[in-house]
């Protein structure tokens, strides 16, 4: 009925009393606070996100009141409830698992309302409609969002003497003090609308306002109900209620989304009188179909994603797969669809570790798949038709191969970027970015760096709009994890173009800054159980290069500078000048105090944090990669970092290879890709893996998994860097073309992008040529690689304009169509 408060709350508690405490108000409350999107960019967000509307608009249809007394009506789109005693209107309909969003508007003077969810109603009683409430308190009180079980137990989170049950009182000052904390306290807006959004996944309960979380808690009462909204009974107070609207759980976005393909076998061999071994070339999520064996009894299928000593291995480390599935034998005809074994963390929808969310089911009617490349078949004999096998693979269904392509003169670069390509190819299966196979749950910066790989490999690439709004209601704990939604959105906004897409989810992406952490001075500090569990900095441990935690600390802060730095642009896109005014005198004072606490004046470089004299490579990668260093301290910066090996771990290599590019070090970028040892995607592609790994070895990470795009990163880098294809407006309007060629004489490819793919092809010896293809409707930014004693630009044999700046010449204007340059 009822478990420990403390697996579900207590980080909770920590995080948000710690993340108020240190904070001021920032120059704007708008930036800090969602406002709630009103008329028909909030009814449209919903629908967008999956959402069915409870309420039509224009009258109570699947609505009633179980009550004699009390009024319902419809005014202007919204719900309004009348009563001198409490009521509760209710569905006609009863939900099990769901995600459920209410907007409520109360009264002013004394008002009290909620949510009823999982709700009873009986007609006998006096009390005719009991069970769990999202409370929504006017008084000053401020316990909006809390859980209340209605004419039962009352409350239970918070609880409080004379009001709980005592099974409940044993947290009353945990609760209590959680709810004292500032950025819980004030969630509700008192006089305006608040939007409340309840999930309920087997005995989890969730609660948020304003996007803020109120409640996460374990109870099994009631698994299903009625939901409804409530009128406290104050004579002459009218109740205001508008876009209720629920998603039913659990979503399986691969069901629309994704298609399971058949692939033959790549060889066949015979291992022993018993035992068959059928290679299908690459890993791929799925499972296989086969004749029906003749005979009785038994077989047995095995699955792995790995070899050892030429069979299977049966006890791989860490989280690489293997299972077997035993088959029966018979005499009918036909085929036996074989699943592959199931993990129960793969199928989890709640599980016990605080803040876990669901994983991401597959369709039930593929029956369970996994990730192989071998199986062998035990138990049928060497006369049966083996080569009929075929192994059931599972990826996006619009994926297409043609979409993209890279090739150099370096073949090691080459044999990286198809590795990580499948990568990104192998990893749609679940129709959204998972994080593998090991919990097959989306995480931000996972989501992310698959993202950014997924826009430069396919021509299709709505899955990372569905991955943003899957992570907007199941998001992690990370700190850092946080500002990757802002990336997230932005980066989909400079893919398509859709303002009204980033319209309907600006407002949501306020609470991922981490601005509710920042002090006056525009820095985020970060409390006991941030510096030892939130603020990842890197993962595994370690690889943080040393990294030293401390309150203030520069990883955390340059995540949260660029986040906001993404937003004031995000805001002007809408036309919200005022949030873009407030987050651009935010960002002025968080740079200024960012480099004058953070960066050390003698050593030329920046710190870990304050109150420390380590500086770890991340320290300066990651504000180097953001843009955050000032021109006059970037040469050193990037000299002290260009000294340095890969000390980070795949993740963050995405960024330190950013850094490196974009600072004009791409030879430094182009030799850690491809060092000898073992952390490199040399490492990697040499290893013989057809899917990126979540760590450069097992003795870096023993858990991981074999599967995991944020391995694949050379995906969007090789495009974006070596070919030099990156958007420079939203949509794809003006791109930027800026080869970064270090000491490859030849590349050519193509790169995807929503008005048609971008042709380039380059060869860099004495002379730099280019042959550049643009699709209609696209013009370019130019900018090329000046050889030494190189003297100008040409375009189609005659010269053009150019500025030299450092190493690179800067084509003045813009080009469209096709064109032929040469530095000579």
């Amino acid at each position: 009925m009822f478990s420990r408060p403390g697996l579900m709350m207590s980080g909770l508690v920590a995080l948000l009393t710690a993340s108020a405490c240190p904070a001021s108000d920032p120059p704007a409350a708008s930036i800090q606070k969602p406002a709630v999107v009103s008329g028909e960019s909030g009814y449209a967000a919903m629908v967008s996100r999956g959402y069915t509307p409870l309420f039509n608009g224009t009258d109570l249809t699947g609505w009633r009141n179980p009550y004699p007394y009390g009024e319902a009506k419809v005014v202007d789109g919204e719900i309004h409830l009348l009563a001198d005693k409490k009521f509760f209107l209710v569905t006609e309909k009863k939900y099990s698992d769901f995600r459920v969003s209410v907007e409520i508007h109360l009264p002013e003077g004394p008002a009290n309302s909620g949510v009823m969810f999982r709700a009873h109603v009986d007609e006998d009683a006096a009390k005719k409609v009991y069970g769990y409430q999202a409370e929504c308190d006017g008084s000053d009180r401020r316990w909006s969002g809390g859980l209340y079980d209605e004419a039962r137990r009352g409350w239970i989170w918070p609880s409080t003497k004379g009001r709980s049950k005592d099974q409940f009182l044993a947290h009353a000052e945990e609760s209590q003090q959680f709810f004292a904390t500032p950025r819980v306290r004030d969630a509700l807006n008192r006089n305006g609308w608040n939007r409340y959004e309840i999930t309920c996944v087997d005995d989890v309960i969730r609660i948020e306002v304003n996007g803020v979380e109120t409640v996460r808690f374990r109870d099994a009462t009631d698994a299903s109900g009625y939901i409804g909204i409530q009128h406290h009974g104050e004579k002459g107070q009218t109740y205001r209620f508008r876009n209720l609207f629920i998603k039913e759980l659990p979503e399986i976005p691969a069901q629309q989304h994704v298609a399971l393909t058949e692939q033959q076998p790549l060889s066949i061999k015979r291992i022993s009188e018993t035992v068959t071994q059928i290679d299908f070339g690459t890993v791929a999520f799925g499972n296989i179909a086969m004749p029906v064996p003749s005979g009785r009894g038994t077989a047995n299928v095995h699955f792995g994603e790995k070899l050892k000593d030429g069979r299977i291995d049966q006890t791989p480390p860490g989280t690489v797969r293997y299972g077997m599935t035993p088959i029966r034998l018979g005499q009918q005809l036909g085929t036996w669809v074989v699943p592959a074994p199931v993990d129960p963390r793969n199928v989890q929808q709640s599980g016990l570790i605080y803040a876990n969310p669901p994983a991401v089911l597959t369709p039930p009617q593929w029956q369970p798949v996994m990730p192989f490349r071998w199986v062998e078949i035990e138990g049928v004999g060497p006369d049966y038709p083996f080569d009929l096998v075929r192994r059931r693979a599972a990826y996006s269904a619009t994926w297409n191969d043609d979409a993209s392509a890279f090739e150099c003169s370096n073949e090691t670069l080459n044999r990286i970027w198809d590795l990580c390509k499948y990568s990104i190819k192998a990893t749609t299966f679940a129709g959204v970015y998972v994080d593998g196979d090991r919990e097959r749950i989306p995480y931000e910066a996972d989501a992310y760096l698959n993202q950014l790989s997924h826009y430069t490999t396919d021509d299709d690439v709505k899955m990372a709009a569905r991955t943003f709004d899957w992570l907007m209601e199941n998001g992690t704990w990370p700190s850092e994890w946080a500002p990757h939604m802002v990336f997230m959105a932005h980066a989909e906004w400079m893919h398509n173009g859709d303002t009204e897409w980033l319209k309907q989810r600006y407002e949501s992406l306020k609470a991922k800054t981490l601005i509710h952490r920042s002090g006056e001075d525009g820095l985020v500090r970060s409390d006991e159980a941030d510096q030892n569990r939130h603020d990842i900095v890197d993962w595994p441990k370690q690889e943080r290069d040393g990294f030293v935690f401390t309150e203030i600390n520069t990883v955390v802060n340059a995540f949260h500078i660029k986040a906001m730095e993404q937003m004031a642009e995000m805001a002007n896109a809408i036309g919200n000048e005022a949030d873009a005014d407030a987050f651009e005198s935010r960002i002025k004072l968080a740079r200024a105090s960012f480099q004058d606490k953070l960066f050390d004046q003698d050593a030329g470089i920046y710190r870990d944090g304050i109150e420390t004299d380590h500086s770890s490579v991340h320290a300066n990668f990651f504000p180097l990669a953001f843009g955050l260093v000032p021109d006059e301290k970037r040469d050193g910066v990037l000299s002290w970092l260009k000294q340095k090996k890969m000390q980070c771990s795949v993740y963050a290599a995405q960024y330190f290879m950013d850094a490196l590019f974009s600072a004009d070090a791409s030879q430094k970028a182009l030799d850690l890709i491809l060092a000898d040892g073992d952390r490199s995607w040399k490492h990697m592609a040499d290893s013989g893996t057809t899917i990126t790994w979540e760590a450069w070895e097992m003795k870096y990470k023993p858990n991981q998994d074999w599967n995991h795009a944020w391995g694949a990163a050379p995906a969007n880098l090789l495009p974006r860097h070596v070919l030099g294809a990156q958007p420079r407006t939203p949509g794809w309007t003006t791109a930027t073309i800026r080869p970064c060629p270090a000491d490859i004489e030849s590349a050519r490819g193509k790169v995807p992008t929503p008005r048609g793919p971008i042709k380039i092809d380059w060869t860099n010896g004495e002379a730099f040529n280019l042959s550049l293809s643009l699709p209609d409707g696209m013009s370019a930014v130019v900018e090329l690689p000046a050889p030494d004693g190189s003297t100008g630009v040409f375009a189609d044999g005659t010269a053009v304009a150019a500025t030299k700046r450092g190493d690179r010449w800067h084509v003045d204007g813009e080009v469209t169509g096709s064109v032929r340059f040469e530095v000579k």
